[in-house]
């Protein structure tokens, strides 16, 4: 299968991916309309406190944007090692057209990134439902657009943060997985090395869910010494070695840097304290209290870690497993609640925000239940199980290691397509009078999302951006 081939849009594609580029152009559009006039200005070195303070999308960064504006490896390396470089052609770019224009067209170039990842991720959503389980074009459409009603998948198309990208990546290799089940072909060595090298280069987890696809398409296969060596061990070993190199040539030195500063700065408070008056150091030590408050606050909505070091360092044992099902994984993820909509955890939204109507809970169960029972009807596909099992892995870290747990929604768009691919297993087994109903109880719940999602983010970009911080 040629890149080209992989890319091209087909005939029966091109009517919906059309009106799905719309949407996302329309959404992206509507995005940099409201936030143009901040970050658009030219500036040397005052980005960071410009985007940091103002770009408020829940719980997305904006490491992107200041990324391809002034570029430097400012992502966590053990997680994304590649993303800063897969940035650094944006950034050129981005910097002559700036001293072309004298504005900073950052929020034009990432939406460019954004809308290619965001359209193909619909095209190969649909292919999926279409080739790989074997709908009619009308089924494979509606469970296509009913995945991108969801809200945190509709939102991902304008969030200039890494999981689009990675939803892209992650459709692209179940689509090419499922082919390869489909006609009994092998995952290849070097195909899952790159694959898995690019992928988990985005986010280190995706990694895993490449190693599974190797797996699935090429069952006992898969553990062959010269598979294991060449598509596991070694993409593997590149990749931390990557990520090592990356740490001690461009953190490392940032790190002792702030090390040295920070200690300079220690220092020279304790002597201002030491010369301050008792009215001045009531005051200091009222305004260091509350701080200390806010620090607090914020501590607690990130949970209990496992140990405070290392990659335990961001799990979670205390923040509620019941609550986040409800309230966030399969709440927020899929239905925006309308109170502290799009805030960010760590600032105002507190954890868990309950849902005004009943209907919210009536909409996330039907659309859990087709999801179960969508995969009792294909428990026996392998390619489900693949699905699945991806989806298992997410669970783990976040639910059970609780890693990203008190905003596990923004997470989404690496998960919630598997959601419509279980429900296609269900349209596919029953009979034409139950398909239907099926069918007619999706088009109404996407209907919903669409309308309830679409409203709530529409009137969220055309607001005051005051009012929303």
């Amino acid at each position: 299968m040629g890149v080209f081939r992989l890319f091209r849009v087909k005939a029966e594609e091109r009517l919906q991916a059309v009106i799905a580029l719309a949407v996302i152009v329309v959404l992206n559009g509507l995005f940099i309309y409201r936030m143009h006039g901040l970050f658009m200005q030219p500036g040397f070195g005052g980005y960071w406190k410009v985007f940091e303070r103002e770009l408020h999308l829940s719980g997305y960064d904006p490491l992107t944007y200041l990324t391809v504006t002034d570029w430097d490896v400012v992502y966590q390396v053990y997680r994304h090692p590649l993303l800063a470089f897969m940035m650094w052609p944006l950034h050129v770019v981005n910097e002559g057209l700036t001293s072309l224009s004298g504005v900073n067209c950052v929020q034009y170039l990432v939406a460019l990134l954004l809308i290619a990842c965001s359209m193909y991720s619909y095209i190969f959503l649909y292919r999926i439902h279409r080739e790989v389980i074997g709908l009619k074009r009308g089924d494979a459409t509606l469970l296509s657009v009913y995945g991108f009603s969801f809200a945190y998948i509709l939102l991902s198309v304008l969030v200039p943060d890494h999981f689009t990208i990675s939803m892209f990546l992650l459709l692209v290799t179940l689509y090419i997985s499922g082919v390869c089940i489909k006609k009994r072909r092998e995952f290849k060595w070097w195909q899952s090395a790159l694959f898995f090298y690019i992928t988990a280069g985005v986010t280190l987890s995706n990694g895993i869910k490449v190693f599974l696809s190797g797996f699935f398409v090429n069952l006992k296969d898969f553990f062959r010494l010269k598979y294991l060596l060449l598509a596991v061990v070694l993409p593997a070993a590149l990749l931390w070695g990557t990520a090592v190199w990356e740490y001690r040539t461009y953190v490392l030195p940032k790190e002792k840097a702030r090390a040295e500063m920070k200690e300079r700065r220690e220092k020279a408070l304790e002597e201002r304290v030491a010369q301050m008056t008792t009215e001045e150091r009531a005051r200091y030590e009222a305004k260091k209290a509350r701080r200390e408050a806010v620090l607090k606050a914020q501590a607690a909505k990130m949970g209990e870690p496992m140990e405070d070091h290392g990659f335990l360092k961001w799990t979670d044992i205390s923040t509620s497993r019941w609550q986040t099902f409800y309230e966030n994984l399969f709440g927020e993820s899929l239905q925006f609640h309308q109170d502290y909509l799009l805030e960010d955890t760590l600032v105002h939204r507190p954890v868990f925000v309950a849902y005004r109507w009943t209907l919210s809970y009536v909409v996330e169960g039907l659309i859990l239940l087709l999801f179960v029972v969508g995969v009792w009807c294909g428990r026996q596909q392998r390619f489900l199980w693949l699905c699945l099992c991806c989806l298992g892995f997410d669970m783990f870290i976040h639910l059970v290691l609780g890693f990203g747990i008190n905003e596990i929604f923004i997470m989404a768009p690496h998960f919630m397509f598997v959601l419509p691919i279980a429900t296609a297993y269900l349209l596919q087994k029953l009979g034409e009078l139950a398909a239907t109903m099926v069918r007619v109880s999706v088009l109404m719940l996407t209907l919903w999302l669409f309308t309830y999602n679409g409203y709530l983010l529409i009137d969220f970009l055309l607001s005051p951006i005051r009012a929303t911080l």
